[in-house]
């Protein structure tokens, strides 16, 4: 609890004193136009949450997620090394303001697709960027029951997710969330079909090459009954730009899951060292078509 505190009183403080100046503005519209702030985040996704962030139109990026086994496996488990979650996807900006995606996973053999609409940009008349994200997955992996009890549409996961940004002085970017899953089979009959969660994403600009970003996800507790799932999940790293086109994400999780409904409803270790994960993904942008 300590190290929370820590946390957000640190972020507290370069919030309060980069706010008491002005933020920057996409000026090429012209003088006589609304002027907009071009990106409040600098991906479209921080780690494992989706931010208010879309791709241009014509742009596509392809994704390597990649979670690690607990740091607390010491030597015998190369602490994390030998066990693995990984995701490869991609993400491809339709029209303005719109973007799709689809991935598969390997934890529970998941196949996702997804939707990311952004409904405002921050500009000098709307103090924030929102944005709207849906995505439903499928696991090909079967449950521990008889054959004949198993049904295609018992494996399928909806995630609904609300994001509200914005930028201060083009170095903090702050996004508060709120998240709904709905599973259409539970573990047992006391585990709810219908979750609800809230979320935080900070990423702060060190310098042209390097941003620090953090997550904060928040469960209500007994939410879940059939596993012992922990009421925060937080990832915290760093963001390295090596190109316009190219970051590396590094960072440490209490999570194994990559998907945002894994992370925030099956996260069952405590943010203290030995549970930490060595996590990273690996974006990669090209452009498509205009």
């Amino acid at each position: 609890m300590k190290m929370y505190v820590i946390v957000f009183a640190l972020v507290s403080i370069t919030l309060s004193s980069i706010c008491q100046e002005e933020i920057p503005i996409d000026n090429s519209l012209g003088e006589t136009s609304i002027k907009k702030v071009d990106k409040v985040f600098p991906t479209i996704l921080v780690y494992n949450m989706s931010t208010s962030t879309v791709l241009q139109k014509g742009e596509m990026k392809l994704y390597l997620a990649h979670r690690m086994g607990t740091i607390g496996t010491g030597f015998d488990g190369a602490f994390g090394l030998y066990q693995a979650n990984s995701r490869f996807g991609f993400d491809l900006g339709i029209v303005k303001k719109l973007v799709v995606g689809m991935g598969t996973t390997s934890q529970k053999k998941l196949f996702d697709g997804y939707v990311k609409y952004q409904l405002t940009q921050q500009s000098e008349k709307f103090p924030f960027e929102t944005a709207l994200y849906t995505s439903i997955n499928y696991s090909n992996q079967k449950f521990n029951v008889p054959d004949e009890k198993q049904r295609t549409w018992q494996r399928i996961v909806y995630y609904n997710q609300f994001m509200l940004s914005r930028l201060f002085k083009g170095k903090l970017a702050v996004q508060g969330m709120v998240a709904h899953i709905h599973k259409n089979m539970v573990e047992t009959k006391k585990d709810k079909n219908d979750l609800l969660a809230l979320g935080a994403i900070v990423n702060v600009k060190l310098n042209r090459m390097f941003y620090f970003a953090a997550e904060y996800l928040y469960l209500p507790k007994k939410s879940v009954q059939s596993m012992d799932v922990k009421a925060n999940a937080v990832s915290v790293g760093i963001q390295i730009h090596t190109g316009p086109r190219h970051v590396f994400q590094l960072f440490l999780s209490n999570s194994a899951g990559i998907l945002p409904n894994n992370v925030i409803s099956e996260t069952t270790t405590d943010f203290k060292p030995k549970f930490l994960r060595l996590c990273f993904n690996i974006p990669t942008t090209f452009h498509l078509f205009n």
